[in-house]
C-alpha cells in the first residue's frame, strides 16, 4: 500500500510534437493519463492548448523545455518563456534541461531563470541527463542546489540508472528538492527511452527513493522514438507503469 500515494501517470508531449497537440491530448486522456507535461519543444504548446487539456480532465504537472542543442541565447529566450507559460496559466512547476556544453553560459542562465521563478512563485526543476552540462547528480549539487532552497530536479530515473545513481540512498540525498519526475524502461547501458517495465531499471528502489525523498506526485512517461500506431503505443505504456504500481 505505500506506493498507493503513486496514483497520478502522466504523459510528456515531446515525443510526439510532429502530430497536432490537441489529437495528442485527447489521446493521452483517453489512454487513461490523469497528467500531461507541456513541452515547449511542441510548437503548438501555449495557453489555448492548456486550456484544452484541462477540459480533457488532464492536470498539468509542468511546463517544460530543454534545448539541449540551442545556443545560449535561444535557451535563455525559451526558459523564460517556459517560465511565463506556466505563470499565466497557474502551473507550479517549470522542467528545465541543460546544454550538450558552455557550462560558464549555462551557470548565467540557470541564476537568471531561478531568479524569474523565485519571483513568481513557481518551482524550477532541472533536469540531469548523461552528455549534458548537467550529466548527473554531482554536476545537479555542484550547479543548481547552491542557487538556492528553491532550486529543484527533475528526476529523470532512467537517467539515473545509466549512472547507477537510481538507488534508495541516492534520491534521498534529493529530499526536499524533487520537484518532477520522469519514468521510463531503460536498459544499461544503452541510452533508449522504453516502455516501463522493459529494460533492468529497479522499480522498488526508484518508488522507495521517491517516498524517502517525500515526493508524492505524478509520475510522467517519458518516450521518444514512438512508432505510427501511437495511440495503442500511449495505452501500452500507460497500462505496463499502472501494472508496475499494482505489484509494488
Amino acid at each position: 500500500m505505500r506506493f498507493s500515494v503513486f496514483d497520478k501517470i502522466g504523459f510528456r508531449t515531446s515525443g510526439l510534437r510532429h502530430l497536432p497537440l490537441r489529437r495528442v491530448l485527447d489521446a493521452i486522456s483517453a489512454s487513461g493519463f490523469q497528467t500531461v507535461e507541456f513541452c515547449l519543444e511542441h510548437p503548438e504548446a501555449s495557453s489555448s492548448t492548456i486550456d484544452y487539456a484541462r477540459e480533457a480532465g488532464l492536470e498539468i504537472s509542468a511546463v517544460s523545455y530543454h534545448g539541449k542543442r540551442d545556443d545560449p541565447a535561444t535557451r535563455l529566450k525559451f526558459g523564460k518563456a517556459a517560465i511565463k507559460l506556466a505563470g499565466d496559466c497557474a502551473v507550479p512547476v517549470v522542467v528545465l534541461g541543460s546544454p550538450l556544453n558552455g557550462r560558464k553560459e549555462f551557470l548565467v542562465e540557470s541564476a537568471e531563470l531561478y531568479e524569474i521563478c523565485m519571483e513568481l512563485g513557481i518551482k524550477p526543476a532541472w533536469e540531469t541527463e548523461p552528455g549534458t552540462v548537467l550529466k548527473g547528480l554531482d554536476e545537479f549539487f555542484e550547479i543548481i542546489a547552491p542557487l538556492g532552497p528553491g532550486a529543484g530536479i527533475n528526476l529523470d530515473a532512467g537517467h539515473l540508472h545509466l549512472q547507477n545513481s537510481c538507488t534508495v540512498s541516492e534520491i534521498r540525498t534529493l529530499t526536499g528538492r524533487v520537484f518532477h519526475v520522469h519514468v521510463e524502461g531503460m536498459k544499461s547501458p544503452m541510452h533508449k527511452h522504453l516502455i516501463p517495465g522493459d529494460g533492468d531499471l529497479n522499480w522498488s528502489y526508484l518508488l522507495t527513493g521517491l517516498l524517502n525523498a517525500e515526493y508524492t506526485g505524478s509520475l510522467t512517461i517519458d518516450l521518444f522514438d514512438i512508432p505510427s500506431d501511437w495511440e495503442e503505443y500511449l495505452r501500452k505504456a500507460y497500462i505496463a507503469l499502472k501494472s508496475i504500481l499494482n505489484y509494488m
